[in-house]
């Protein structure tokens, strides 16, 4: 357990412990820890199958001795009272009265998120029509269509508001609750009442305050690939805040990626998903909403991550100088990369020059290598399968080592076909492909990343290599790797090309 006076790493090599051990290299000292508390998102209980999840993060939260619980919404998977009643089961058994195992009082921070006011779209899914077989009853627990004030007090024993002021040891954490479905809101794309509710309350400037809503604040975080943006008057109001810490949730997206913390003229973290975890999309082997099968059907491997299996959150420590921000798979109860450490100093700087300020990050941030001889284990086979829309296919599947460096790891890799004839030599085809361990503790990445290449991607007639280059999520590639140049023969099938390349030496250059 780390000491009430911290040391957080924050750009090195990190033990990785669930009982979140102070670190032993590139630390910046944080100053007196003052107080920490746990994040999650999207955690979708749907029925009981999914509590054991939850309360397995709770339980890790306060072995973490946490003095409260965030969550930016999407309790209760499909708006019902039912599931909501379960979420506040967990919270109960796990932090009985709101007190943690040591006796330390730990706050709900929860909140609705859009599945919490979704009820009229999922009450009659299969799942829920099997854990509340009564129709009556499960339109009579819609929350939207109910009282959701009334029924949050029911579930949480505690007061609700559409958007509420909590203090945890001194520090304040404002949390909206969604409100999609509201005549003046129908589709949840702004916060009603926020600006009156900034503007009715004091909050101190000489510390970091919190605040949480379910969608994503426009131009913030994630960057033009956020799906369902609020409707930016969110982010207007915020800037004038520099020392406000936002959270928010509904992408899923994996706390993997380096652009899930942003800095303008306030700071936005996007949580990653309790019950599952995406990539971004485009990727060879993505597992996005617009990644799904048939569409593209181009694609020429499965989906990266099928629901349900990645299942992450975060840990912050707040200091008397800084804010240190935990990533966490609880799945296998790893790091997902290094510690984000945001310095309160930072607040004055101009948006630009701060720390995770994408802009500023793009340019010192440094590629992630391949190991030494890393060359050697690049190898191409000839498999069979089908691509993302079903259709069959003869395959050259080109596999490398991994790009890690302690707790830092390559976003992604390009993966590329490149052909040589006479004093031609230039790029066909290009590729982005996740590891296989992507999202899961990053000690733990060293399964082979694999890609790819239909034969008809590949023409015959012309010497060609495979190459792959590691990419940071700011765009910044390593040292490619590549498999020596081979001939691919006209006309033949790619093991008889095999063959033929193994008979022909290539040409000097």
């Amino acid at each position: 357990m780390i000491g009430r006076r911290t040391f957080i790493g924050s750009a090195g090599a990190f033990v990785a412990s669930s009982k979140v051990a102070a670190q032993s290299a590139a630390v910046q000292y944080i100053g007196k820890e003052q107080m920490r508390f746990g994040v999650l998102a999207d955690i979708h209980i749907a029925t009981a199958k999914q509590q054991p999840i939850f309360e397995k993060a709770l339980r890790q939260m306060d072995e973490w001795k946490v003095d409260g619980v965030l969550v930016s919404g999407d309790l209760a998977d499909y708006g019902l009272e039912q599931q909501l009643q379960l979420v506040a089961d967990t919270w109960f058994k796990v932090f009985p009265d709101g007190k943690g195992g040591d006796g330390r009082p730990v706050a709900n921070l929860m909140h609705y998120g859009d599945h919490d006011m979704g009820g009229h779209w999922y009450w009659d899914m299969e799942e829920a029509r099997k854990a509340w077989p009564s129709e009556e009853e499960r339109k009579r627990g819609i929350i939207c269509y109910g009282d959701r004030k009334a029924i949050w007090e029911r579930c949480f024993r505690e007061p609700w508001a559409p958007i509420q002021l909590k203090t945890v040891k001194g520090y304040d954490f404002v949390l909206a609750h969604f409100t999609k479905g509201e005549p003046t809101n129908k589709w949840g794309h702004n916060t009603p009442g926020l600006e009156e509710f900034f503007a009715a309350h004091k909050f101190d400037s000489a510390k970091p305050f919190f605040y949480s809503q379910h969608r994503v604040p426009r131009g913030t975080v994630l960057g033009p690939t956020a799906a369902n943006l609020d409707e930016g008057k969110s982010t207007a109001l915020f800037s004038k805040y520099p020392n406000l810490v936002a959270f928010c949730g509904h992408c899923h997206v994996s706390a993997s990626f380096e652009k899930s913390i942003w800095q303008g003229s306030f700071t936005c973290v996007q949580v990653p998903s309790l019950l599952y975890c995406c990539t971004m999309c485009g990727r060879e082997n993505g597992y996005t909403t617009v990644d799904r099968p048939p569409i593209p059907p181009y694609q020429m491997m499965p989906q990266h991550r099928q629901s349900g299996l990645t299942h992450q959150g975060l840990l912050c420590i707040v200091g008397t100088k800084a804010l240190s921000i935990r990533r966490w798979d609880f799945e296998e109860g790893k790091l997902l990369g290094p510690d984000w450490v945001v310095p309160f100093s930072s607040f004055t700087q101009k948006p630009v020059e701060r720390p995770y300020n994408y802009e500023h990050r793009t340019g010192l941030v440094k590629p992630v290598e391949f190991a030494a001889g890393a060359e050697k284990k690049f190898k191409i086979e000839f498999t069979k399968g089908t691509d993302r829309g079903g259709n069959k296919h003869d395959f050259f599947t080109v596999s490398f080592p991994p790009a890690v460096n302690g707790l830092e790891r390559a976003d992604d890799y390009e993966v590329s076909v490149e052909l040589q004839k006479g004093d031609v030599e230039r790029c066909l085809v290009a590729k982005r492909v996740y590891s296989p361990r992507y999202m899961y503790g990053v000690e733990s990445e060293t399964v082979p990343v694999s890609c790819n290449f239909a034969v008809e991607e590949v023409p015959p007639g012309w010497l060609v290599r495979f190459v792959a280059r590691p990419v940071t999520a700011f765009g910044v590639k390593g040292e490619p790797i590549a498999t020596p140049w081979e001939f691919r023969a006209w006309g033949k099938t790619a093991k008889e090309a095999a063959e033929i390349s193994r008979e022909m030496k290539a040409p000097r250059k």
